[in-house]
């Protein structure tokens, strides 16, 4: 008796052994890419997650795997992923648009708008709903710009007009085709809801441009220097920035950045090498930001030393830009050789037009005892800071820096030329006149000043 009931409990547990292995073995395993094509981070980082697929095979866990993978560009790989969601979950419109993203990023227009074309025939009038419609209307628009259907593009396009994006695309397909009257109508329309914007900007300067009208595309394009992005162009990719940040190397620079605020400078110096170390043999632009960061905790340590060694690490990567280039000639200036540091550093300016680029020379040249020569750079840095300002729309800001400049170096016709700019953003026309007038004075040739002064003002 004790030996049937035994027999009956082995051949139980076996039924279950096997029951739980054919069931483990007709889960389907994950496609990952290339383990030699994947950054080292990020192979190790979707570990936790392809376990849990193994292990529950369930809708959520494939998302999760499939958005990480979406994340760093692996298209075809979260798409088998979306699939299995789909499979899992047929009623998920969540995972159809997924899919129909990462085809039409792997070419497949026309399978992608299939999909996309299901999506916008939702019977649910929901304002979560519209709004899914909407971009699939749009990402239809756009499939049939990809496919050079430009009639078709247009059609889906006109009937999106609630969408900006869309009213965008149609206005640039209007200027393309020689239609910017009613382009300029869009565009009018689209200032009123989003002012300031640079794309509806530079269209507005197209079309004024294609009409003829060059008084108002001179100030269109005044508009367009302190203008600011302010409609998503690819809205049906925003989606896609959380997943990156989540993973890999960008989960690193994340927390890294975060760290910058509590932690000291030699604690942030050891971070910083460790992640460099990590990607000693990646193929990663990130490796090139984690050195140039190293230089400047380095910097404000005031290591010279171990800054050659940083800037030498880059000049063997083949970078030997502005930025390297005055860290290098700080260190140089660091040990003693502030006349070496000079040449280095008038070198790093020549190559670049940012303010702090050129604080920084004059600083070197100060050190250097070219007090004279330093005046000259502070003067520079003045006027770079107050078109900072000025393309920011910040006015008053931009005029108290450029007086400074013009203070500082008088005989500078380009001071008095942004000068002039400043005034005329602000309305004072007299004022704006009167600066370009003494930037001729100081350089009869300046084309742009010349034209400043016979422009009329537009009546409108």
């Amino acid at each position: 008796m004790i030996v049937r009931a035994i027999a009956v409990i082995l051949v139980l547990e076996l039924v279950a052994c096997g029951y739980l292995f054919v069931q483990r073995a007709a889960r389907p395993v994950p496609m990952l890419p290339e383990k030699t094509l994947m950054n080292p981070l990020f192979a190790e980082d979707i570990q936790p997650l392809v376990k849990q697929v193994a292990q529950t095979n369930n809708a959520y866990d494939w998302m999760r795997l499939g958005e990480a993978l979406l994340g760093q560009g692996y298209y075809s790989h979260a798409e088998l992923c979306f699939r299995r969601v789909l499979k899992l979950m047929p009623e998920s419109r969540l995972a159809e648009s997924r899919i129909a993203y990462c085809l039409e990023r792997t070419g497949r227009t026309e399978q992608s708008s299939e999909i996309y074309r299901e999506l916008n025939n939702s019977p649910d009038f929901s304002r979560e709903a519209k709004r899914e419609q909407m971009q699939a209307l749009y990402e239809l628009g756009r499939n049939a710009l990809r496919e050079e259907k430009m009639g078709e593009a247009e059609k889906l396009f006109r009937q999106n007009l609630g969408f900006l994006p869309a009213r965008y695309q149609l206005s640039k397909l209007l200027i393309r085709t020689d239609r910017a009257d009613e382009a300029l109508t869009l565009i009018n329309e689209s200032l009123q809801q989003v002012p300031g914007s640079l794309k509806f900007l530079e269209l507005q300067h197209r079309a004024f441009q294609q009409t003829g009208d060059l008084e108002l595309a001179e100030q269109t394009a005044q508009l367009l220097e302190r203008a600011q992005h302010t409609i998503p162009l690819h809205p049906g990719s925003n989606f896609i920035e959380p997943f990156r940040l989540q993973y890999g190397i960008d989960r690193h620079v994340e927390e890294f950045n975060r760290k910058i605020r509590n932690r000291s400078l030699p604690e942030l110096e050891l971070e910083l090498v460790k992640l460099i170390d990590q990607l000693n043999d990646s193929p990663s632009t990130h490796r090139q930001i984690f050195l140039m960061r190293l230089l400047e905790v380095q910097h404000q340590q005031q290591l010279p030393r171990k800054m050659l060694e940083t800037v030498q690490k880059l000049n063997n990567m083949g970078i030997n830009n502005a930025d390297v280039l005055m860290y290098r000639a700080e260190a140089t200036g660091m040990r003693g050789d502030w006349n070496q540091a000079a040449i280095l550093g008038r070198r790093a300016g020549s190559m670049s037009k940012a303010a702090d680029m050129h604080q920084r020379l004059s600083d070197i040249l100060l050190q250097a005892g070219k007090t004279e020569e330093s005046q000259l750079e502070q003067a520079l840095t003045y006027r770079l800071e107050a078109m900072e300002y000025y393309r920011a729309d910040k006015l008053a800001e931009a005029l108290d820096k450029i007086e400074l400049a013009v203070k500082i170096n008088p005989d500078d016709p380009q001071s008095w030329y942004e000068r002039g700019l400043i005034q005329e953003a602000r309305g004072e026309r007299k004022a704006a006149q009167s600066d370009f007038q003494e930037c001729l004075k100081r350089a009869p040739l300046h084309g742009r000043a010349r034209q400043k002064l016979s422009v009329e003002p537009a009546t409108n």
